[in-house]
């Protein structure tokens, strides 16, 4: 594809655009320019052909978008740093502002190109709020964290919730899944089906959408879904990412025992710079252990743990988009 525009979209913005990166802004431009442009809609289709043709040949693999950049719009805009602050308004938490913009460009969670999904949070996290993080959501799980006084924050195609302007064009081309965008879900009105929320970006104090629309947007997050609440940790459930569908070559396999005995000896060297040492029975008083011995001579049971860490860290590895390439 030559560098030059088509209807001002330059070939790396659309290239971005296909592959869930522009931002909010790039997103809007190519929509409006789709609507009026038969040539780029035709571009598109011909990206898409190709990128079919070649997921022939890849692992069918769903994945997530976790370092997808949330908040990804017009330069300064934090819209995931607007939405804690909203909440920690509700909460009746004082905060610092300033403060706040400073610990999230030092912290690396906002970022010249937005915020990374996995960071939404993070500064309530700091103010000692439970934050739970969950991909794969549904509108069950939304009611049940209202219904429990918890605040939810969620990420969304920014465009798809603003409104169709694709209408027209929505049977004859695929847009690009574009999760760069958080609002803060107010209420869910399972009579009425709809939802409303607070859009940093919206000129309203709140904004009701149709369950339907609400979930097309949501969609393109994977239907990522940040809780925050005020409860007991003890109330926590874990819910880990599936990787159910993520399978291992053989060498990556081989790569499990490396990393296993490894992570086994991180967590011994740690346990020995504190002054832990070999025991019969565990004494955290004395800072004895039967596992402060070689990996060849723990039990296979203990193995297995080390084993199954690391089998789930190359998966969600791969899970995330990321290739492992042997050097």
């Amino acid at each position: 594809m030559k560098k030059e525009s088509l209807n001002n979209i330059s070939a790396e913005v659309l290239a971005a655009y296909l592959d869930g990166n522009a931002t909010m802004q790039e997103g809007s431009e190519i929509l409006d320019a789709l609507c009026v442009d038969a040539e780029l809609r035709e571009l598109m289709h011909i990206s898409q052909s190709v990128d079919r043709e070649l997921s022939l040949f890849a692992t069918d693999i769903d994945y997530i978008p976790m370092t997808a950049m949330a908040a990804s719009c017009d330069e300064g805009c934090y819209c995931s740093l607007e939405c804690e602050k909203y909440i920690l308004r509700r909460l009746n938490i004082e905060f610092d502002e300033q403060q706040l913009y400073v610990n999230a460009i030092q912290n690396g969670w906002q970022k010249e190109s937005g915020t990374a999904l996995h960071n939404v949070g993070r500064h309530l996290e700091s103010k000692g709020l439970v934050v739970t993080r969950q991909y794969k959501a549904t509108m069950a799980d939304i009611a049940t964290a209202l219904n429990s006084g918890d605040n939810v924050i969620v990420a969304v195609d920014g465009g798809e919730l603003l409104g169709d302007r694709m209408a027209e064009i929505k049977e004859d081309i695929l847009v690009g899944q574009i999760p760069d965008h958080t609002v803060v879900v107010l209420s869910y009105d399972t009579e009425k089906n709809i939802v409303t929320v607070y859009d940093p970006n919206s000129s309203s104090a709140e904004d009701v959408y149709s369950v339907e629309q609400f979930k097309d947007a949501w969609n393109d997050s994977k239907n990522y879904l940040v809780v925050v609440s005020s409860k007991a940790i003890e109330e926590y459930i874990p819910r880990p990412l599936d990787l159910s569908d993520v399978e291992l070559t053989p060498d990556l396999v081989e790569l499990r025992e490396a990393i296993a005995e490894n992570a086994h000896e991180v967590w011994a060297a740690n346990r020995y710079a504190e002054g832990w040492r070999y025991g019969l029975q565990r004494d955290d008083v004395q800072k004895l252990h039967p596992d402060m011995i070689p990996y060849s001579k723990l039990p296979e049971g203990e193995k297995d743990y080390d084993r199954e860490m690391a089998m789930k860290t190359i998966k969600l590895l791969k899970k995330l988009g990321y290739d492992l390439i042997k050097r």
